[in-house]
């Protein structure tokens, strides 16, 4: 300290006010000295440990599956809107209102929110009140006559206690940044989980509606079938086709009819499921509405991949991963530099004594002490040897998250574009089946044809059809896979009723701002 502390004697008078008079003054005199020496500590408090992050993976300028830009919007925070389906987006409003991973989801962001909360007060002093009382008393008894004498004490005071770790180096603060940082973590897997749990309400729904489609095609094949069946049988009678014939006829009848009952089960489990993800259980899931003409969205255009990785919540926690374990090693650095500490204790009291004048008085204690590490079996080190270790593994795995989401999105534009193709290819397909089928009707009314060219063209259609459902089931989940593998599915306006947690959002950075930076 740059003034010089007068030592002070202590001395205490008969009565308690001289006592107190003493005390008071000395506590004057020390109040200068202790704001020099708090002011001095609060300047002092600044991180002079430094970490270097290397630079994270390179990001391509475009995708190479991707179609060329054009001026339709798609609303990716939303995109189950996209099909104009309000059974379908009614589902997902329900889920995510009621999902019990999102509730779960919820719960962890608000524990690392308050984990963070109790690693950043250890960076302030901490202030107690104290308060107590005592009574004495005791029996003294002469050896010779008896006389008996009873002594009595009283005591009663009361005070304030403070004591403080000042962060001279930065080791509270990294430690409290980290945990910030984990409730970044946290908040992207919330995010992350909203978007998996509408991708699975899409994804059943969508399966559910596709099962139900084929399995009204399939009954309808099967009725034609036995159509079939009838008319083969009786012209078998009369010896115009042989058994062979007849027993093909059986063979395809009992073979999609031993597939029905496994449809039947499959729409179930995907009603069943709905259920659950909406948070209710499985014996109470709703009868599914019948099917809707079939509708997929067109492929969202003009991504690119840092605008993706922007959105991505598991590319963002994994950033926020490696600024936390940045944090935490720029604290394990900071073990090897001196501690400081600043304790202070004020006290007020009285104290009686039967016979003697009672004492009253206040004083305090002020104390400051520092810590330097010397000899710890290699601990200090061995633990930034770790963390360091921890840093590495942390950016490995943001840059594999960077890889396999840019994977991702390439797999599902090309896996669209693919099925975009069969499904326009099968619509051809199914076309001229239809055109085949009424002219075998038209051919059959001219008696150019017979009952069983008709039936069979029927049957040729419905098959058909069956592949064309199957083709667009598949082009609806290709779909519901390149809106998450573009992070679609949340929006950052403090959308609290679809995220279940209240708060202030964290703000969309650009690519370069996700990188992870150095303390």
């Amino acid at each position: 300290m740059s003034k010089k502390v007068t030592r002070l004697k202590y001395t205490r008078g008969i009565k308690g006010r001289r006592w107190e008079a003493v005390f008071s003054k000395r506590v004057s005199c020390w109040r200068n000295e202790v704001v020099a020496v708090g002011i001095a500590m609060l300047c002092a408090c600044t991180s002079v440990v430094k970490v270097d992050v290397p630079p994270g993976q390179e990001v391509p300028a475009r995708f190479q599956e991707a179609p060329a830009s054009d001026d339709v919007q798609v609303d990716l925070a939303n995109w189950w809107n996209e099909w104009s389906d309000p059974a379908l987006a009614q589902y997902v409003v329900e889920a995510l209102h009621a999902n019990t991973d999102l509730i779960i989801a919820q719960a962890r962001v608000r524990e690392a929110r308050a984990l963070a909360a109790i690693t950043e007060s250890t960076r302030y002093p901490a202030i107690s009140a104290v308060a107590g009382g005592a009574h004495g008393f005791g029996e003294m008894r002469h050896p010779l006559d008896g006389y008996d004498d009873s002594l009595g004490l009283d005591s009663y005071g009361s005070g304030v206690t403070a004591s403080w770790e000042v962060d001279m180096f930065g080791r509270r603060s990294s430690d409290a940044q980290a945990f910030v940082q984990m409730g970044k973590v946290a908040q992207e897997r919330l995010r992350g989980t909203r978007i998996a749990i509408a991708g699975e309400v899409a994804k059943n729904y969508l399966e559910a509606q596709g099962l139900m489609r084929r399995f009204e095609l399939l009954c309808r094949r099967v009725s034609t079938l036995h159509e079939l069946q009838r008319y083969l049988d009786a012209r078998y009678r009369g010896g115009y086709v042989t058994k062979y014939d007849l027993s093909r006829v059986h063979e395809q009848i009992s073979a999609i009819e031993a597939g029905l009952p496994v449809l039947s089960s499959d729409i179930a489990v995907r009603r069943r499921r709905l259920a659950i993800l909406a948070g209710k259980p499985a014996q109470e899931a709703s009868p599914l509405l019948a099917p809707v003409p079939f509708r997929v969205p067109s492929a969202p255009t003009g991504e690119i991949p840092s605008t993706v990785l922007e959105r991505r919540p598991d590319v963002r926690a994994a950033a926020a991963s490696v600024r936390a374990q940045a944090a935490r090693l720029g604290s394990a650095k900071a073990e090897l530099l001196p501690r400081f500490y600043f304790t202070f204790i004020g006290l007020d009291g009285r104290v009686r004594f039967d016979g003697l004048p009672t004492l009253l008085g206040s004083g305090g204690l002020i104390g400051i002490g520092a810590s330097l590490p010397i000899f710890d079996g290699g601990r200090i080190r061995s633990n930034i040897e770790a963390n360091d270790a921890r840093l590495e593994a942390a950016l490995a795995n943001y840059d594999k998250s960077v890889l396999q989401s840019l994977e991702e999105v390439d797999n599902a534009y090309g896996e669209r574009r693919a099925l975009d193709g069969r499904s326009k290819a099968l619509n051809k397909t199914v076309r001229l089946s239809r055109l085949n089928a009424r002219e075998a009707r038209r051919l059959y009314d001219g008696g150019q044809r017979t009952l069983q060219d008709v039936l069979a063209a029927r049957i040729d259609l419905l098959r058909r059809q069956d592949e064309l459902v199957q083709t667009q089931t598949a082009q609806g989940l290709a779909t519901v896979r390149l809106y998450l593998a573009l992070g679609g599915g949340w929006a950052n306006n403090g959308d609290a009723a679809s995220e279940r947690y209240s708060g202030d959002d964290v703000k969309v950075k650009s690519h370069a701002e996700m990188q992870p930076t150095s303390r």
